[in-house]
């Protein structure tokens, strides 16, 4: 059985939202936050929960851990500095360096349904392996070019990127295999390849270089539902959030369409 461990950059504040918390811990309905989705849906499937905070988080994160039935699989690191995804996952890499593979996912996807996660879990059982679950959507923020477990590349529009009318999305999951990972990451940062507008070091161009510059297969996992790549990065993705799980929760919906 694959050991998996879940790693959430989530230093995000939900400032852009109106509100003085960290995004994680966001309510989306009078019962839970995103963190307390993102934890049921991750519990049943992964060995350890590792959070990536901003030092300023770390207070309100604690507090909310004292009530966590299961804090004792759940673990906390900070980012020091806001220096993007991939150094939030690899500045955390002490914490899940022992598991066979790490379940990357986004600290504000809590439209992310429960069954996505565990096919994209279930794929993750071959070293060398990047799980990439995808959904087809209308004018896609970020692109993913590729075929025959070759991520070719990816398309950002933050970076300037010409994107297609319609094409293929992540819904912000990622599993990678751990052993050579690191290594990987090293020659990755050795190259520098920074994006064209933001001169960062984006995490998502790793996964092409991982697979053409390391040789590593990429599993796709189709997802049907494109709710599922939205996160809450405005007031409005806030606000249908909070009304779908208010529908959910009226409708009594069955375990696949709960977040």
């Amino acid at each position: 059985m694959t050991r998996i461990c879940a790693v959430i950059p989530a230093a995000g504040r939900g400032s852009r939202l109106g509100l003085d918390v960290p995004k994680i811990l966001v309510p989306v309905d009078q019962d839970k936050t995103v963190w307390d989705v993102l934890r049921d849906n991750l519990s049943p499937i992964v060995e350890r929960i590792h959070i990536v905070l901003a030092p300023s988080a770390m207070a309100d994160f604690s507090g909310k851990l004292q009530s966590d039935s299961e804090r004792d699989k759940i673990t906390v690191s900070e980012q020091l500095e806001p220096l993007g995804m991939g150094d939030a996952i690899f500045g955390a890499e002490r914490f899940w360096a022992a598991y066979d593979s790490i379940l990357i996912v986004w600290g504000d996807q809590v439209n992310l349904s429960s069954l996505t996660l565990e096919k994209a879990a279930a794929l993750s059982n071959e070293s060398k392996t990047v799980v990439l679950p995808l959904v087809e959507c209308k004018s896609p923020y970020v692109q993913y070019d590729g075929s025959d477990g070759i991520l070719k590349g990816v398309r950002q529009s933050r970076e300037g990127d010409q994107m297609d009318p319609i094409g293929n999305s992540d819904v912000g999951l990622f599993i990678l295999s751990v052993p050579g990972l690191l290594d990987c990451w090293h020659l990755f940062e050795k190259e520098s390849i920074v994006g064209a507008q933001t001169k960062e070091l984006n995490f998502l161009p790793f996964l092409p270089f991982l697979s053409l510059n390391c040789g590593w297969k990429v599993r796709v996992s189709t997802v049907n539902d494109p709710t599922e790549a939205i996160g809450i990065n405005t007031k409005e993705e806030l606000a249908f959030t909070r009304e779908r799980f208010a529908r959910l929760k009226q409708n009594q919906s069955p375990r696949q369409e709960v977040g």
